[in-house]
């Protein structure tokens, strides 16, 4: 094991909650000084020595900035707002602040965080196709199940409800969508059989009539290490480029009061590689329903470093390294059937006479290439008050915040011969009280990532002034609510009580009335 592994079961902890009252984003410091030289460059080469000098960075849309029309400089030291001012004025554009970047816009447009994919006004026309994923034998929906193209790695993930929608590619050599879910036999469905309606789609239970011989004769601890020497097979050592749906929520007791959500490349270096992730936003927005009563905000701290921590192949958690097993218990659960291939259920948990805190939670495993397919875990809701001052990253002292419950999924998925992150979720619920008040509110956070699209040729890292760093508050990344929003990119579509908070606060944003 080398030396990049991380105990990622506390850097899920350490990274989870910050609880303030109202206030103002971190600004960019447009008092900020630059030393410029008598010289004359170009708009672009001047945006890339402001961000060699400082920590700014810039977006734009090509197509409305001139970035080879040169500037003349006379040496000094100028601010950066009289930079900014400077351009803006040559370019007859405007410039505000959206997270850690400066944004260039139009006059009468809404400034948001551009890249250099093509928008979906640039794109070929995509059909979109709806279903709802169910369970033949006892009808029950089937939540987060997996949709793609098996030719590609292109789909999307159901929601809790079973619902998806899925923006197909303009690629006529894709005629059959897959659709499959952990304990059902994988459908492979034409494209053309699909209406314009919401499909309903059944999946049958797959029945493995010899599990139980199976499971008495195999070694749990002995599979999980094969596991282990197998990753160098089954992982990538390279890097890729995914493109991935990422969204956090925030409910106060049964109403949501913050959802943030956004499409996201990643940069993700192999396993082995001790760099880090790199993101660069593509489209993202946001509601917040500053209406309620009190006045408390509760924000993930770096959510989307955690969903990168919660990858086991590049970060393993204690369960998975070999010096640990003797504090956890491990026992064949079950033999199961993913995306038509078995795979073997361990369920482990910490012993009682080891430290707070315990971990509980069960791993997947393929019982022909011994890949790690999936692992969902928790915080034993007995241990969990233990570190109650490790979730909360910071807080008013008038408030009193208890934790209740922390669980945290991850999936992959093939491609090819090798595995990569499918989705990740983390959820956590905390009990938040004023310190002179009896009773308080319950908040549930959530916070999902389900991988859309896969490069694996030419994953290149981004450039700086394309970053968003993944340590900030996702929140403050994003600008305001817009339905009519997603184009072409795939997304995880809202629950039934999600999309109905999307509607309200989006009408409180707007000074609608509320129907």
């Amino acid at each position: 094991m080398n030396s990049q592994v991380r105990d990622v079961t506390k850097y899920c902890l350490l990274l989870l909650l910050l609880i303030s009252l109202p206030g103002k984003a971190q600004q960019v410091p447009y008092s900020l000084k630059i030393d410029l030289p008598d010289t004359s460059l170009t708009i672009r080469n001047t945006l890339f020595f402001i961000e060699e000098s400082a920590t700014v960075y810039f977006s734009y849309n090509p197509d409305i900035f001139a970035q080879d029309l040169p500037v003349e400089w006379a040496a000094g030291i100028y601010s950066l707002q009289e930079i900014l001012e400077r351009i803006s004025s040559l370019l007859d554009i405007l410039f505000t602040q959206i997270g850690n970047q400066i944004v260039f816009y139009l006059e009468g447009e809404k400034p948001s965080l551009l890249s250099d994919k093509p928008t979906e006004a640039t794109e070929p026309l995509r059909r979109k196709v709806r279903g709802r994923i169910i369970g033949e034998q006892e009808n029950e929906v089937l939540a987060y199940a997996t949709i793609w193209l098996p030719a590609t790695w292109e789909g999307t993930i159901a929601n809790a409800d079973g619902y998806f929608e899925f923006n197909l590619p303009p690629d006529p050599t894709a005629d059959t969508i897959a659709i499959s879910h952990m304990g059902y036999e994988t459908r492979h469905i034409p494209i053309s059989e699909f209406g314009d309606s919401v499909n309903t789609i059944y999946l049958q239970s797959s029945l493995i009539p010899i599990q139980e011989v199976m499971i008495r004769r195999s070694n749990p601890t002995y599979l999980i290490r094969l596991a282990l020497s197998r990753i160098p097979e089954n992982n990538s050592k390279e890097p890729v480029i995914e493109t991935a749906f990422y969204r956090e929520t925030i409910q106060k007791n049964e109403a949501f009061v913050s959802v943030s959500e956004a499409v996201v490349d990643v940069y993700k270096p192999g396993y082995e590689s001790l760099s880090n992730e790199q993101v660069k936003l593509i489209r993202g927005r946001k509601n917040i329903d500053f209406t309620k009563e009190d006045t408390l905000m509760v924000k993930l701290k770096a959510g989307l470093e955690t969903s990168f921590l919660l990858d086991i192949i590049r970060n393993r958690p204690e369960f998975l390294q070999e010096e640990y097993f003797h504090k956890y218990e491990y026992r064949m659960s079950d033999i199961v059937v993913i995306q038509d291939n078995l795979a073997y259920a361990i369920d482990f948990k910490q012993k009682a006479t080891t430290d707070p805190p315990h971990y509980t939670g069960r791993i997947y495993i393929d019982l022909n290439n011994f890949a790690f397919r999936s692992m969902e875990f928790e915080v034993d809701p007995k241990t969990i008050s233990s570190i109650a001052n490790s979730m909360v990253l910071r807080k008013p002292r008038k408030i009193k915040v208890k934790p209740i419950s922390a669980s945290y999924l991850v999936n992959y998925k093939s491609e090819g011969n090798l595995y990569h992150i499918s989705l990740i979720r983390a959820e956590n619920r905390f009990r938040i009280r004023l310190k002179k008040k009896l009773f308080g509110n319950e908040y549930r956070t959530l916070s999902e990532m389900a991988v859309t699209a896969l490069q694996t040729e030419d994953a290149d890292r981004f450039r700086a002034r394309e970053i968003n760093n993944p340590k900030d508050i996702f929140t403050d990344m994003l600008g305001g609510y817009d339905p009519d929003f997603w184009g072409p990119y795939n997304y995880i579509i809202p629950d039934e009580p999600l999309e109905e908070a999307l509607i309200r606060i989006g009408q409180l944003i707007n000074n609608k009335p509320v129907q």
